[in-house]
């Protein structure tokens, strides 16, 4: 289903969801909160099985400016994150997940550092406040994914030197530039290529508050099984994370630029990768060793008198 909506909005909310009850309400609330209210939010429904549709349309039925759709089957979590960006009319683009909490403000200060900066900066995100099941602050969040350098090989090598959980991808998107990109690939960490490409793109600006709340439980998607995101032919899809920086050059190498940058920017994230897995190799070997030199100390302590002893 879809309500009529006339006109395009500023901005283009993508909610996709399934079996979502538990924070749905809390997620809907903190949307339409939002002080900037120019917006649309499209909720695409991935065949849940518990309330989940209920509640999407009681909250419809109050506010004309979310609209609803229901996919026939499961398409997967990057099917559905897709999905709703395939929807979107506005000239900007955030996604916003069922389980997540938004400061009132997050929607208009994204929006305000976008055009403050002009074209050439391709998202704004604001700075982020990891929670629990129970909303409890668990950490404040630092990205270090501030990417202002001139050259679109700089942004992507400095991103691929500091991503981990990628929150800036819940900052306000320019859309035509969002669907430039591969979006969301169907495998674990199929957001990485999405912000490399981003970051290619154009600047990405930090928002200096804490304006997004992101939730961490057990139905995340941090962890989750390759299974979840391709539900329908989960052993074609188990990707190895050691081929992530592999499918991340070739997305890049295959992305919207003129050949030579291209070739440039993929270039230029293998080798920062490549230095990144280097040192987390390093660091592991350290580690391995560190334990066995532990291991040995004990052994010798357990053995030394035991030794003098039987002399």
């Amino acid at each position: 289903m879809e309500q009529e909506q006339p006109g395009a909005p500023r901005v283009s909310l993508g909610m996709p969801v399934y079996n979502a009850q538990r924070y749905l309400r809390a997620a809907l609330d903190s949307v339409l909160a939002q002080d900037l209210t120019d917006f649309e939010l499209i909720v695409s429904d991935n065949g849940s099985t518990d309330d989940t549709w209920q509640i999407c349309t009681e909250y419809a039925a109050r506010d004309p400016r979310i609209r609803l759709y229901r996919n026939e089957t499961n398409i997967g979590v990057a099917g559905n994150f897709n999905r709703v960006v395939e929807l979107a009319r506005g000239e900007l683009f955030r996604w916003v997940a069922y389980d997540d909490l938004l400061h009132p403000t997050l929607l208009s200060a994204c929006v305000r550092e976008l055009d403050r900066s002009g074209s050439g900066t391709v998202l704004a995100y604001p700075r982020t406040v990891l929670i629990d099941d129970e909303g409890e602050v668990v950490r404040h969040y630092v990205d270090g994914l501030d990417l202002r350098q001139p050259s679109a090989s700089a942004r992507v090598a400095a991103a691929a030197l500091r991503w981990d959980l990628l929150n800036p991808l819940y900052g306000v998107i320019r859309l035509d530039q969002l669907r430039r990109t591969g979006l969301e690939r169907a495998h674990v960490s199929g957001d990485v290529p999405l912000f490399m490409e981003l970051a290619a793109l154009g600047e990405v600006h930090e928002v200096p508050e804490e304006l997004f709340f992101r939730r961490f439980h057990v139905g995340s998607s941090t962890g989750q099984s390759a299974a979840w995101y391709t539900p329908h032919k989960p052993g074609a899809e188990r990707f190895a994370a050691t081929r992530l920086g592999a499918r991340t050059a070739r997305a890049l190498a295959g992305s919207d630029h003129p050949g030579t940058t291209r070739l440039a920017v993929s270039a230029t994230y293998a080798g920062a990768w490549g230095y990144r897995e280097g040192r987390a190799a390093l660091a592991r070997t350290k580690r391995r060793l560190k334990g066995l030199a532990r291991e040995g100390r004990s052994a010798a302590g357990r053995s030394g008198p035991r030794a003098r002893s039987a002399g």
